[in-house]
């Protein structure tokens, strides 16, 4: 959570216009949620920020720092048309389909990993079904979630 200080100048005039005495001047909260009455902050395209509930205002140059947020994506596999033709070739060549694992023990030769993989069988309202493979002795069985 970001914790910033921002002055109520607004918020003060406010208080003065209905005789209530504010706290402090500074609150300290967490963005984007205002320190007065806690609800959503708004922000425009001047830096204006206004809370729809109450009368807080403040601009985003009264922050020490913007907040910031970094995300990360992971490398997306690359669709069979664009592969070369060497690796489109490998890939149809080998027939053997590849499963997802997971640590759950077969329920005819208790091998420690099955192959799984899901099927929408049912309406939309209902789980899915989920289709798991021995890759030991092949024995597949289903589980309707």
């Amino acid at each position: 959570v970001l914790n910033f200080n921002f002055s109520k100048k607004s918020g003060e005039q406010a208080n003065k216009q209905t005789g209530k005495q504010a706290n402090s001047n500074k609150t300290t909260m967490g963005w984007p949620f205002c320190p007065c009455c806690h609800s959503t902050l708004m922000v425009n395209r001047s830096g204006s920020i206004k809370c729809a509930v109450c009368t807080y205002e403040s601009n985003l140059t009264a922050l020490p720092s913007l907040p910031t947020s970094t995300t990360v994506s992971s490398e997306t596999a690359v669709p069979l048309w664009a592969k070369s033709d060497e690796e489109q070739q490998a890939l149809m060549a080998s027939k053997e389909p590849t499963r997802v694992t997971v640590e759950e023990p077969c329920v005819k030769c208790n091998h420690p990993e099955v192959g799984f993989y899901t099927v929408q069988l049912r309406s939309v309202d209902e789980g899915q079904t989920v289709f798991y493979e021995c890759p030991n002795c092949r024995y597949t069985w289903s589980i309707n979630n």
